[in-house]
């Protein structure tokens, strides 16, 4: 009986144990199959966090190549300071490549008392630099991307800037407008966490992030350079408070450069006025002035009511129940169109356009693009003012024909001058040449667009000479030089502030000149806000500023070189000499990289004393004759430079015949270990060789 007690009391335990069996197996497959979403998502959301992974954003280049604004990847070097084993090792390490000292970042180990601490926010890190810092478990290497602004302050307004601020992105002028093309899109990562603060098991990739693309401006930034230095001194010569310099190709509608007042000169520090990001020649409404004569004069001989022989009494001053004088109401008697226009008469115009129809003439302006949008990617831009005949007083056609009782942008000047110098056709403004991949592949180009043609060429022809005449005898003789022809149209415009009429003694002086006359190649608007004094009147002000801008287009540029009528001498190019190829100097500090290139027959252009190049241009590899320029883009950091002495160069990617040639040529000991392509190297590029053998680690391509 007992042994059957005990038989029947294994053979419930044997059930009992089976049960239980059964039961956590059916909570397995529960778990596992049916919970498995909710229990995963428990466990994602306890273990590991999603993160963004910044894209990087596009670049803008002038329409030479030359930099305007780039992405360059950048590290936020940390410490998990609970980590850390080699607290004077770490420190050493951090101190030497972020070049500070190493006693004061032990002190900030010591003080962050296992937390974690941001010791670079935005530090540029060679690869060595990297392999370096990645040793030490306590480090920690966030990848960013720093936006960072060649030129400086150069056409700051128009190229504007992009920041981010607290996760917010902030941006003005084309990196605004452009931001569509630039900016590309953010990728998602799910970042593995650990119960240990500051230590990881790495991220798993979600989604891919997409790159911006580049694009290549209309832009010359030479030409930009000179605009923003002499506005610069022509508002400080002048008391003015604004101005603005625009420089269009009249045969494209290119935008060159594109200068205003009030400007910052470098984008170091704080700017607390917001109008140096804001570029007057696309958001600044004022009144023409004299300079719109050039448009209802088209207007005029277009439609028949003058020809150039038609003589009107420019000393009466008496209309039909009002008065209009000339500048300085000075008393011209008859005079023909030519003479007129030569001597800017109010009058003349005053009195011709009364035998041309409020439609013809309303007309023709919104054909030249007064009163309309552009569309040019830069924020803030109005459409002008031009009313329609139907609101039109007594005189408003009368004051139309010089200028007042219309709004327009210095831009909508400039296009509609442009049609002039081009025999008649008024193209868009284009700022846009091409859009690029992120190797430089052109994904997209944008030729010139024409819109409409708005007159014949004789008659842009006839109105090139009048401008001419403006120049040689009229209000615009300070723009005479010996060496080429212009011709222009001064504008010496009554200022209305707040809408609330004119006020004394406040005037919007500007110039609209194109030039060489013959076949203009450049169409500049100088305009100076409420000049003070006698440099009020366009003639001592405007004028002279686009004379001294065209003086420093011919001594370091090539736009008027050899232009037609031969008062230039024809650009001398070189001979054909040897073909060189550009060596590679990224990531090297500034020394090291001139002594590459040195070796190599360039020369240096472009860079600061201090840094890593970021950027250099023409790119390595490129075929170029020796003696040439190579300009560098120059990420700097805090501390001092490298040591004196020979510096190392960067040797990662060369052959072995490349890193004995260069070796050789700086007299540099190197010791090659291994075959293929140099992987590592012993001694950091930029730093003092010293007598040190350079040990360099070579790698086959196919490992």
């Amino acid at each position: 009986m007992k042994a059957l007690a005990g038989r029947g009391r294994f053979r419930l335990l044997k059930l009992a144990i089976a049960g239980v069996g059964l039961l956590l197996a059916a909570r397995v497959v529960q778990v596992q199959v049916f919970l498995h979403d909710e229990y995963e998502r428990r466990a994602l959301i306890q273990w590991s966090s999603e993160i963004k992974l910044q894209a990087e954003r596009g670049n803008l280049f002038d329409r030479a190549g030359r930099p305007l604004a780039l992405s360059v990847t950048t590290w936020r070097v940390g410490v998990a300071t609970s980590l850390v084993e080699d607290r004077t090792g770490v420190a050493a390490c951090l101190a030497d490549i972020l070049e500070t000292g190493p006693k004061d970042l032990e002190r900030r180990i010591r003080r962050a008392d296992g937390s974690h601490i941001v010791l670079g926010a935005e530090v540029v890190l060679t690869r060595n630099e990297k392999i370096r810092l990645q040793k030490f478990k306590s480090v920690t290497l966030n990848q960013t991307s720093s936006r960072i602004y060649p030129q400086d302050g150069v056409g700051s307004s128009l190229v504007g800037f992009h920041k981010t601020y607290q996760d917010e992105e902030v941006s003005t002028g084309l990196e605004y407008g452009l931001g569509n093309c630039l900016a590309g899109r953010e990728g998602r990562a799910r970042l593995i966490e650990t119960a240990r603060v500051g230590q990881n098991l790495g991220q798993v990739i979600i989604e891919e992030p997409v790159h911006g693309q580049s694009v290549v401006l209309s832009v010359d930034s030479e030409l930009q350079a000179i605009c923003d230095a002499r506005l610069r001194q022509a508002v400080a010569d002048c008391g003015a408070v604004g101005g603005s310099v625009l420089i269009l190709a009249p045969g494209t509608g290119d935008i060159l450069a594109a200068a205003s007042w009030p400007m910052t000169d470098t984008r170091r520090g704080s700017h607390p006025d917001p109008a140096v990001w804001q570029n007057r020649n696309f958001t600044y409404l004022y009144e023409p002035g004299s300079t719109f004569k050039v448009f209802s004069a088209a207007s005029m001989l277009r439609n028949g009511a003058i020809d150039t022989a038609t003589v009107f009494d420019c000393s009466n001053h008496q209309f039909d129940g009002y008065r209009i004088y000339n500048d300085g109401k000075h008393k011209y008697g008859d005079l023909p169109f030519m003479r007129a226009f030569a001597k800017s008469s109010n009058i003349y115009f005053a009195r011709a356009v009364c035998n041309l129809s409020d439609q013809e003439l309303y007309r023709d302006l919104l054909d030249f693009g007064f009163g309309q949008t552009t569309n040019l990617p830069y924020p803030g831009q109005p459409r002008g003012i031009l009313h329609s005949p139907e609101t039109w007083s007594k005189r408003s056609k009368s004051t139309l024909s010089f200028g007042q009782e219309i709004a327009a942008t210095p831009l909508q000047v400039g296009l509609a001058m442009c049609a002039v110098g081009n025999g008649g056709t008024l193209f868009a403004p284009r700022l846009v040449q091409e859009i690029q991949d992120q190797d430089g592949r052109v994904l997209e180009r944008y030729p010139p667009v024409p819109m409409r043609r708005v007159m014949a060429e004789p008659l842009a022809d006839l109105l090139l000479a009048a401008m001419g005449r403006t120049v040689l005898e009229g209000t615009g003789k300070a723009a005479r030089m010996d060496w080429i022809t212009s011709g222009g149209k001064t504008g010496t415009a009554q200022k209305s502030v707040d809408g609330k009429g004119f006020t004394p003694g406040a005037y919007i002086a500007s110039f609209a000149g194109l030039v060489p006359l013959e076949q203009p190649r450049l169409m500049v608007l100088t305009i100076l806000d409420q000049p003070k004094g006698i440099k009020h009147y366009a003639a001592e002000s405007a004028v002279p500023l686009y004379a001294e801008i065209l003086r420093d287009i011919r001594q370091s540029t090539d736009w008027l070189t050899d232009v037609p009528g031969a008062r230039t001498a024809p650009m001398v190019l070189p001979e054909a000499d040897r073909m060189v190829q550009v060596p590679d100097v990224m990531y090297l500090s500034v020394p090291n990289a001139a002594q590459r290139l040195g070796a190599a027959g360039f020369t240096l252009a472009g860079a600061e004393k201090d840094g890593l190049v970021v950027q250099q241009i023409p790119a390595a590899g490129t075929h170029c004759s020796a003696g040439g320029q190579v300009q560098l883009t120059v990420a700097g950091r805090t501390g001092t430079g490298a040591e004196e002495g020979t510096l190392c160069p960067d040797f990662t990617g060369l052959s072995n015949r490349q890193v004995r040639g260069l070796s050789a040529r700086l007299g540099i000991d190197v010791q090659i270990k291994g075959a293929g392509y140099v992987s590592r190297q012993s001694l950091d590029a930029g730093r003092s060789v010293s007598g040190r053998t350079v040990v360099v680690r070579m790698e086959s391509p196919w490992r």
